[in-house]
This record gives C-alpha cells, structure tokens and sequence, in this order.
C-alpha cells in the first residue's frame, strides 16, 4: 500500500453540537464537549473512526 498523504486521508465527519458555557460573564461556543464523554457510545465511535484512518495510515509506514 502506497503512503497516503495527507490531502488523501478521508477523516470522518465530527459532529458539532450547540453547547456552550459562561466564563467570567461571556459566553463561550463549545461545539465537542459531547466527545468529553468517553464512555458514551457516539464517543466511543468518534474514537473507533479516527482509529481506523490513524491505523491504516500508520500501518502503511514501512519502515515502522
């Protein structure tokens, strides 16, 4: 398997909700505060994706 670069890798798509938190008076937009669950099944299949393109991009590496 050829080395992919990056412009080749197909990241999947994240998710962005509408969260949001109140720091010192101004609101602040905090879209991936649903990733800081680790043990919910949506993160734990952002993680799986992101692994499946980190790995197969790793994995490509010969000399790894």
């Amino acid at each position: 398997m050829a080395m992919q670069t990056r412009a080749q890798l197909q990241y999947p798509v994240t998710f962005k909700g509408n969260d949001t938190g109140v720091y010192h008076g101004t609101v602040i937009a905090d879209p991936y505060r649903w990733l800081e669950d680790d043990n919910s099944e949506a993160t734990k299949a952002w993680v799986e994706a992101q692994n499946k393109v980190t790995f197969a991009y790793l994995n490509a590496i010969p000399f790894r």
